[in-house]
């Protein structure tokens, strides 16, 4: 068995684009568990190797990762209920659009209830309100640190690129925390530990930007939606949300244009197998 501790993570000052140091063990060039440990160091107690497993120690018990999944103990054997956490993200922009896209992927909060709770009040107890570009949200806590890094990036850049300018003075509503089901999938959204913020424009400019929108529309060739007939964010927005750590709803199969959320294990990931 090794053992990685959570005072060496700190030590390190591990955070997105940071650098993994972990001991010689079995899985230890998984890309997924370096991107993991790196993302969320400061949450992690320890990382154990336990007949063959990685296993994380949060604060709510251990998490065992095999092949993607995260999940709890009472839930080995079973840990083909979730499809894997990581995903391929295109860390540039979309061309074309996906071929057409299998089932909406259920993902096992095992990991997410181990750390803020799997009852809204517990989750509201590691939640906090923060006004963002004007607007109002409520979210995690862990959010706080990168959001204001992000507001000072998007409204330095707003000063010299007039894209960003009117994004911002375009802006009509945001939704953060929500305790809810994904649409369309037995799986509960990101909204549900306040780790997703929705950004609504005032118009969409006649443009597809939710493929459940689109699909009443064209059941069949909803998917093959152009880019360019799509609404999204200005590029530069796009790029500075992934920056700290979020990925973009508008780079998935099941194309959610307006949704942003927190994964910045993704990101990592994705940056390292393209190394």
């Amino acid at each position: 068995m090794w053992l990685w501790t959570r005072g060496i993570a700190l030590a390190l000052g591990m955070g997105v684009g940071a650098t993994a140091i972990l001991p010689v063990a079995a899985k230890e060039d998984d890309l997924r568990v370096r991107a993991f440990v790196q993302a969320y160091a400061p949450l992690i107690d320890s990382v154990t190797a336990v007949d063959g497993d990685v296993v994380f120690w949060l604060h709510g018990g251990p998490i065992h990762f095999r092949d993607g999944r995260m999940v709890a103990e009472h839930r080995l054997g079973r840990e083909d209920e979730c499809d894997p956490l990581f995903y391929e993200y295109p860390l540039e922009p979309l061309v074309e659009p996906y071929p057409e896209p299998g089932a909406m992927p259920t993902y096992c909060s095992d990991f997410l209830e181990s750390l803020w709770g799997s009852t809204e009040r517990e989750v509201r107890n590691h939640s906090r309100s923060v006004r963002f570009l004007d607007h109002r949200l409520f979210v995690n806590e862990i959010l706080l640190d990168p959001l204001a890094r992000l507001e000072r990036a998007i409204r330095a850049t707003a000063v010299v690129d007039d894209e960003v300018t009117a994004w911002m003075d375009d802006l009509e509503i945001t939704y953060s925390f929500d305790y809810r089901e994904i649409a369309g999938s037995e799986g509960r959204s990101q909204h549900s530990w306040g780790l997703a913020v929705d950004f609504v424009p005032s118009s969409y400019e006649g443009r597809a930007a939710y493929w459940r929108w689109s699909r009443a529309l064209d059941r069949e060739g909803w998917h093959q939606i152009p880019m360019d007939e799509r609404w999204s964010p200005p590029q530069r927005v796009i790029e500075l949300f992934e920056a700290q750590g979020f990925v973009w709803g508008g780079k998935w199969a099941h194309f959610d244009a307006i949704h942003f959320e927190y994964r910045p294990d993704i990101i990592l990931y994705s940056r390292m197998a393209e190394e």
